[in-house]
Parts: C-alpha cells; sequence; structure tokens
C-alpha cells in the first residue's frame, strides 16, 4: 500500500502541475482562451489533486486484504473495488492457475480472483497455494481433482 500511495501522490503531481501549467498558458499566452483545452487542463489538474491527496493520505482508499475463514472467503485486492465473500458451501470447485483462482459456484455462477492484483509473487502464491489447501479440508473439488482423491491415505 506505501509504494501505491507513493506512485499515487507523484503520478498526482506531475499531473496536477501539468494541468496548473496548461491553465497559466491558457489565459496568459493566448489572446483567446482555447476552451477545449481550458476543460482539459481542469480535469487532468482535478485527477491530480485526487491523485496527490489519495497519496498523501488525505483520502481514504479502502484497505486490501485477504481473509479466510472455515465459512468462507473474503477479500478486496484493489482499493477502489467491493469486497468479494464467497462462502465454501457454495463452492463447487476451484481451478488454480499461477495468476488466478477461478471458483465454480454451486449455482452455475464463476468468482475469478486475479492474483496478479496482489503487489508481491510471494504472498500472491501463499494465497493460492492457502486456498487449495483449505479446499481439500473442505471436500471441495481442485483442478479436476476430487478433494477425496488429494488427501493422504
Amino acid at each position: 500500500m506505501k509504494r501505491t500511495k507513493q506512485v499515487l501522490l507523484w503520478s498526482g503531481l506531475f499531473l496536477l502541475i501539468g494541468g496548473l501549467v496548461a491553465l497559466l498558458n491558457e489565459f496568459t499566452a493566448q489572446e483567446q482562451p482555447r476552451w477545449g483545452w481550458t476543460l482539459a487542463a481542469c480535469l487532468v489538474s482535478l485527477t491530480g489533486g485526487f491523485w496527490v491527496a489519495a497519496g498523501a493520505g488525505k483520502l481514504y482508499l479502502k484497505d486490501v486484504y485477504f481473509s479466510m475463514t472455515p465459512e468462507k472467503i473474503s477479500y478486496r485486492l484493489n482499493f477502489f473495488t467491493a469486497e468479494r465473500v464467497i462462502y465454501w458451501n457454495s463452492i463447487d470447485s476451484i481451478q488454480a492457475s499461477q495468476h488466478t483462482l477461478l471458483f465454480e459456484l454451486k449455482d452455475g455462477g464463476q468468482v475469478v480472483m486475479r492474483l496478479g492484483n496482489i503487489q508481491s509473487n510471494r504472498i500472491a502464491n501463499h494465497v493460492s497455494v492457502s486456498v487449495q489447501l483449505a479446499a481439500i479440508e473442505q471436500n471441495v473439488e481442485v483442478n479436476g481433482v476430487p478433494a477425496q482423491a488429494q488427501k493422504v491415505v
């Protein structure tokens, strides 16, 4: 989260300063202001200000987290997305790959957890392995292999 806030702060400063310079140029160097350019400069400045506020911690970003209990999996992998909650008793099977976990639900729906959204590869791998091991404990099929066949006898 610290790295993301730094990127937001510096990118926001770049946009904010660039937008303000463009606005200043429109009103001082031009005989007749170009209203399209003025509007674009205002939008760039506002976006930069928003990013600076988020990067400086003045604008609250939702926490990114992963939580797994015997009843459910809940997570938010992006700052601006909604929380996802998946109950173990609603999962039919899980397809695990290097970058995603695909949850096939008993009602026919699918939920994709994009592990690439996790900044650390080590943590993403840990989440994937933990979900697969928990799925075996919950008797959920993983990568086409029934849970009973995966248990050590």
